[in-house]
């Protein structure tokens, strides 16, 4: 918490009206609102809460990227991390799914018949014994969650205890924001407490809270309020509250990487996307009568960085602290995707199910993937830096594919071998 007891409803110098054209940006941008950065350097915001739509965009990596550097707000003491108990529960859901999903997937890999001619038998047996004693995925999701709260000291808001159902219901019936003019309502009422309640806890304090959130009407309900800022992008309210040295050593990461600098930040990128397998997830749209799966092999080539103008606005630094300033920094992957797809169909649900096999198909495409990325600089900061670790952001990139079938000439091929070898 700050000790200030300055308010930021005050100190916001627009009338209501201006203000709510300058935040009221939700259909054609989400950049940050600039009058944050003076409201956080004010010390007019004291705590900083998070949307489950934040958490599901980072792909729920409580352990890394950019959801780790929400920990450095443990050390500061000066911003409260807020997560609304409704946040909460969704996110658990969310992890939980994971867990079912990540469980599922294992217990089908070890009990896969072609294990039988890799592994010896008393080595399968143990590992399949292995796979039959993970946990339940209700424990392992809420064990991940209850340690990302410890590490950020997170404070859990009862939203019960905040919300006024009067107001609610007040929302409700009016349409205001979070809630919808038209269509099911009844899904915003979690949103609705959420926001009622954080804005609630803000008031008490007299203090700002910036709402990182990429659910629209969340921005729309933060549009209209006097307490509650809002943003899009988790690496901008990270970098929102970073100091001057911080942001300097981001500038000049940005001056000292341009063709023939002294930081070659092309290639420490372009290395750790060949060391981070997986990294870049690819998601394919097709149209197909039975079911698919598929592995893709990314070979990227070589990576761009944007251009000056573009990267001293977009590269922002996220974390400071011992000897050390970590940069969100962008850039475009320039690669070549190989894609497999696996056509079958399952029978029975769980793990019990069978999958009947009808081949695969080749394809492949180039593609240019804009993604972003972690660099930590080391050394004198910002005198003589180094890059150090870098850490390659959840991407996804989608491959429209149209209509796929399998290779029923080489199936049939494979079909009739089959059938001379019984002969």
């Amino acid at each position: 918490m700050m000790a200030s007891t300055r308010d930021p409803e005050r100190a916001v110098t627009p009338p209501r009206a201006a203000a709510r054209s300058t935040s009221a940006i939700y259909c054609e941008d989400i950049t940050m609102d600039p009058r944050i950065h003076n409201l956080i350097e004010a010390k007019l915001i004291g705590a900083i809460a998070l949307d489950t739509s934040i958490f599901d965009g980072q792909q729920r990596r409580l352990e890394d990227g950019l959801l780790r550097r929400v920990e450095q707000f443990r050390a500061t003491r000066t911003v409260t991390v807020l997560i609304p108990d409704v946040v909460q529960r969704e996110l658990l859901a969310h992890l939980t799914q994971d867990a079912v999903a990540a469980r599922t997937t294992l217990l089908r890999a070890t009990a896969a018949p072609a294990l039988t001619e890799l592994l010896p038998e008393d080595v399968l047996a143990r590992l399949q014994a292995s796979a039959a004693e993970a946990g339940t995925p209700a424990d392992a999701a809420a064990a991940r969650l209850a340690r990302w709260l410890a590490r950020t000291d997170a404070t859990v808001l009862d939203v019960a205890a905040y919300v006024d159902l009067r107001a609610l219901f007040d929302r409700y019936f009016a349409a205001q924001p979070p809630f919808a003019k038209a269509g099911e309502k009844k899904h915003e009422f979690p949103d609705a407490a959420a926001l009622l309640a954080l804005e609630s806890w803000a008031t008490e304090r007299s203090t700002g809270i910036l709402v990182v959130s990429s659910d629209k009407d969340w921005q729309r309900f933060c549009a209209g309020s006097k307490r509650l800022f809002w943003t899009a992008d988790l690496g901008d309210a990270l970098g929102a509250f970073q100091d001057e040295t911080a942001r300097f050593a981001a500038r000049r990461l940005v001056e000292l990487s341009t063709a023939g600098g002294p930081l070659d930040l092309a290639t420490a990128l372009l290395q750790a996307l060949h060391a981070s397998a997986g990294a870049i997830q690819v998601q394919v749209e097709a149209q197909c009568f039975v079911g698919f799966g598929w592995k893709e092999a990314i070979d990227v080539q070589r990576v761009e960085l944007p251009t000056l103008d573009v990267a001293l606005d977009e590269f922002e630094a996220v974390d400071y602290g011992e000897q050390a300033v970590t940069v969100a920094v962008q850039g475009t992957a320039h690669c070549h995707i190989s894609m497999v797809c696996d056509f079958g169909m399952w029978s029975g649900e769980g793990v019990d199910g069978t999958y009947s096999e009808l081949g695969n198909r080749t394809f492949g495409t180039d593609a240019a993937i804009p993604f972003r990325a972690l660099v930590t600089l080391t050394g004198e900061i910002p005198k003589r830096m180094t890059i150090g670790p870098v850490e390659i952001l959840p991407t996804v990139h989608w491959v429209q594919l149209g209509e796929i079938s399998p290779d029923w000439q080489s199936l049939l091929g494979d079909v009739a071998m089959r059938s001379s070898r019984l002969n």
